[in-house]
């Protein structure tokens, strides 16, 4: 599914990490440099490994969850998959997509002593795209509430306040699990460094004044 070298080397760090007992880990991948292929990449070796039975994947977007899902699909056509989006509850899909907010519901009516749809212990595996902008406030419960190996992915991860993507995984700052970040990608021409292209507004460029506005505007 991957064969660029970085990308085997997360997958090779994960493994490492949980062959050591390890539960928690933070990938650290450029935007544009194939995290949710990684994440495929993974799930496949750790399904080959019964080690993963089932996966969840959590984005905080729809779209996100829809290029997810058709990106494992065509990688990995054996494995039943269902957007939680879209589907019904379906506790013998192998991986399952959703966004955190359909989550938080789905978890929440374990706490509301209704019937138990997800048990903390039904993912192996839950990966978390994007985790520099979800799992905080409300949608750390997600994090704290499964049992599973937890796999972080993020291009911009955070180290603020009560927003440490680090702290969550309990990693020291600036220091993950794995790390490819722009500047490395760039090197190895699979990225092309940006441009800044200014393009000012009217407003920018002329502002306005308050005796040339109508009385509306004003």
């Amino acid at each position: 599914i991957v064969e660029r070298y970085y990308q085997i080397e997360a997958i090779r760090s994960i493994a490492k990490v949980l062959e050591n007992k390890g539960r928690e880990c933070l990938v650290v991948m450029a935007t544009g440099t194939g995290k949710t292929r990684t994440a495929a990449a993974l799930v496949d070796v750790m399904s080959k490994a019964n080690w993963s039975k089932r996966v969840l994947f959590l984005a905080d977007r729809n779209a996100l969850i829809y290029q997810a899902k058709k990106a494992f699909t065509n990688h990995l056509p054996s494995l039943s998959a269902i957007d939680l989006t879209k589907e019904k509850d379906n506790l013998t899909a192998r991986v399952v997509f959703s966004t955190y907010q359909t989550m938080i519901n789905q978890i929440d009516a374990v706490y509301d002593d209704e019937h138990r749809h997800f048990g903390v212990g039904h993912f192996d595996m839950i990966v978390f795209d994007e985790i520099h902008r979800s799992v905080y406030n409300k949608y750390k419960a997600i994090f704290d509430y499964f049992d599973g190996y937890k796999i972080g992915l993020t291009a911009t991860p955070k180290h603020e306040g009560d927003r440490d993507t680090y702290q969550l995984f309990g990693l020291e700052p600036n220091n993950p699990t794995y790390s490819y970040e722009l500047i490395m990608s760039v090197k190895d021409k699979f990225l092309v460094p940006h441009k800044l292209i200014p393009a000012p507004t009217k407003f920018h460029r002329i502002g306005i004044k308050y005796d040339d506005l109508s009385l509306e505007e004003k």
